[in-house]
């Protein structure tokens, strides 16, 4: 009877942290968790929609790396951006004015997540790759750019590594990789 429950009560946990996330489509709408082709993800915990990287090139290519640039501060061009499959201009605001250009899942009000946003999808208890690739496949096992600038230094970026949590800060001239979010509120 208590292994019963103990089954039961583990199951009913487990629901409810898969349920935070789901699925969107490329219209916006509410997909099933068995769908195989998503471009967002909503966090009904925490009211924000997330960007779903892709296998395919493309300007949502898990592979493409950005500097990081806000229009004032960063990077705008460098001689490490290279690595977005247009080839020139890959910072973080031209994939940002892209995406909503784009309207990527009928929003045009994408962003650079905040450190504290971003930190909100790390699955600690993750395997290799601390995310939820069930919901954020083609994640890289490397470190996503957030909106923050370094207070003392602003010629340096907060970023969040998927392979320990945290953050970290690094120069806004290296490129390193994106997930854009929005409110869904």
């Amino acid at each position: 009877m208590k292994k019963a429950l103990i089954l039961s009560l583990f199951m009913s946990i487990s629901n409810i942290a898969i349920a935070d996330f789901v699925k969107l489509s490329s219209e916006g709408e509410i997909l099933d968790f068995e769908s195989s082709n998503w471009p967002c993800v909503l966090d009904q915990k925490t009211s924000l929609v997330w960007e779903v990287k892709g296998e395919a090139e493309g300007l949502q290519y898990t592979m493409n790396t950005y500097t990081w640039f806000d229009g004032d501060t960063g990077r705008k061009n460098n001689m490490y951006s290279k690595n977005c499959y247009w080839g020139e201009s890959c910072n973080t605001q031209s994939f940002v004015d892209d995406i909503n250009e784009m309207q990527l899942c009928s929003y045009s009000n994408w962003r650079l997540p905040t450190r504290d946003e971003l930190k909100t999808i790390i699955n600690y208890y993750g395997d290799d790759i601390l995310i939820d690739l069930d919901f954020f496949p083609n994640t890289q096992k490397e470190t996503y750019w957030t909106s923050m600038t370094a207070k003392d230094n602003p010629s340096l970026a907060y970023e969040i590594p998927f392979f320990y949590g945290g953050s970290i800060v690094r120069e806004k001239s290296i490129d390193t990789y994106i997930r854009l979010v929005r409110s869904a509120d």
